[in-house]
């Protein structure tokens, strides 16, 4: 009779133990599931980038006579904190003709808006580590979140996003594309 009043309270005891053990696993299991959003977040708001990107290059290829007016008139729409202002002439009109460099304009004006409402800023500027190379490639850059990237009419500041040698900054909420 006295060994029962000695295991008095050790199933509490023990229940208490399983559900402490079950209160971490499921504390494991939310914080995965915290990180897979996340990283789902990332995924798509890459994906938007990549597709952002990916337009503007296109148009580039589609209007050649513009090669040399494309990085200054993305340039102007870097550094937006509302909406973008429409150019003086929409090209978007099949009746209004437009130069090639009022067309790398709008371009440029559309592809920043689309950034714009996705939450992302972008840029376009030499590529990193080719400044040697005869005809310089260009590269276009997207950038969301705690990112930050900034351009003057001649030149972009990607540090926060990728090194001089063409390396990713670790951390960074940024994407690179090549436009040729």
């Amino acid at each position: 009779m006295n060994t029962y009043k000695n295991q008095k309270g050790v199933g509490l005891v023990e229940v208490l133990v399983a559900l402490l053990l079950l209160a971490v696993g499921v504390l494991g299991y939310t914080i995965l599931q915290l990180r897979a959003v996340d990283a789902s977040g990332e995924a798509l708001m890459r994906s938007q980038g990549i597709m952002v990107l990916r337009g503007l290059s296109e148009n580039m290829r589609a209007n050649p006579a513009a090669q040399n007016s494309y990085p200054a008139a993305v340039r102007n729409y870097t550094n937006i904190t509302s909406t973008p202002t429409v150019p003086t002439k929409v090209c978007f009109n099949p009746s209004i003709t437009c130069t090639a460099a009022e067309m790398a304009t709008y371009d440029a004006f559309f592809a920043a808006k689309s950034a714009f409402d996705l939450g992302m800023n972008i840029t376009m500027d030499n590529c990193p580590g080719v400044a040697s190379a005869p005809v310089k490639r260009q590269c276009l850059y997207a950038a969301w979140g705690d990112t930050a990237i900034s351009a003057t009419n001649t030149a972009a500041n990607v540090s926060a996003c990728m090194s001089a040698t063409g390396v990713y900054v670790n951390g960074s909420k940024c994407l690179m594309m090549e436009a040729y």
